[in-house]
């Protein structure tokens, strides 16, 4: 009683199906490995521009420590990764304005302005664009 089934060409469809879906898979996986890959380059620029930023203010408050800064002075500071583009400018009761442009390698910016405290070495206020 048991019935006779047509099954010809039955794995042909599946083996196409495979076929297709397999390189599929293999794409997708491949462009969500480029797509973490740049993400992690971005990571690290952004990191680098952080550290240009640190590194930069820390030489900037040696700067105006060393020198007696009476009239407005700009200047860049150049490290292996990047630039530091600043101006420094003299304000009342020990203060004094600084306005820098950190800019690396692969040309990510980012600009900050600082009013710093020359007696207590104290940043009064900061402000990242």
């Amino acid at each position: 009683m048991y019935g006779i089934f047509n099954q010809k060409g039955f794995i042909m469809p599946l083996t196409m199906m495979v076929c297709f879906l397999f390189p599929l898979i293999i794409l997708s996986e491949i462009e969500m490995y480029m797509l973490e890959q740049r993400f992690y380059i971005e990571k690290e620029e952004m990191e680098k521009l952080q550290s240009l930023t640190q590194v930069g203010i820390q030489d900037l408050f040696n700067l105006i420590e060393e020198q007696t800064i009476i009239e407005p002075t700009a200047g860049r500071l150049s490290y292996p990764y990047g630039t530091v583009d600043y101006s420094i400018e003299p304000m009342v009761n020990n203060l004094v304005h600084i306005q820098g442009t950190c800019l690396t390698d692969k040309l990510r910016k980012q600009f900050f302005i600082a009013t710093v405290n020359k007696e207590t070495k104290a940043i009064e206020s900061w402000v990242e664009e």
